[in-house]
């Protein structure tokens, strides 16, 4: 059994002077062949193989003190298959697009909705999404927030299940 992820290459774009406009571009390789008996996060040995080039870049902008307006694009040339003995590759290609607004509501307290949409290149199906959220602030570097994904999948393209429907807890943290 083999799982490589990498982020080869990325580049933020984040100025010190006036942050109103901040980006990030990322390139990721993944590289997952789990064994036969290997158990997935969900307990089965169904997850397939995956092979995969994602690109994504998220771009954000200040437009007042209080909101702050959001995209993201991504997309994934990838390919899966069965873990069954003499399975074939197949194509896994997918396109995300994700527009979104935070909302400073009060001291230490965001709120966030996000608009999305998924499209599978190879079934030619789009899966839309909301996600709704609200972050408390801990300190000057650390904010968790409790929220709902309306949809049935991830801003994270190495998913290739569309199961991530439900409550979710988020800590981020910057330095």
């Amino acid at each position: 059994p083999t799982r490589r992820s990498s982020d080869l290459a990325g580049f933020a774009y984040r100025p010190a002077e006036s942050d109103r406009l901040n980006a990030l571009f990322k390139y990721t390789y993944l590289y997952d062949n789990p064994g036969a008996d290997q158990v997935t996060v969900d307990g089965t040995t169904d997850g397939p193989a995956q092979r995969s080039h994602i690109f994504s870049g998220d771009v954000n902008y200040d437009l007042t003190r209080i909101i702050t307006l959001g995209a993201k694009y991504g997309f994934r040339l990838g390919e899966k298959r069965d873990r069954t003995v003499g399975s074939t590759w197949q194509s896994a290609n997918a396109h995300l697009g994700i527009l979104r607004a935070d909302l400073h509501v009060v001291h230490n307290w965001d709120a966030l909705v996000e608009g999305r949409a998924l499209w599978q290149t190879e079934s030619e199906t789009v899966h839309y999404g909301l996600v709704a959220a609200v972050y408390r602030h801990l300190g000057d570097h650390v904010k968790m927030g409790l929220g709902y994904n309306f949809g049935a999948f991830s801003d994270d393209l190495r998913d290739l299940t569309l199961n991530d429907h439900g409550v979710f807890l988020n800590l981020l943290g910057e330095w």
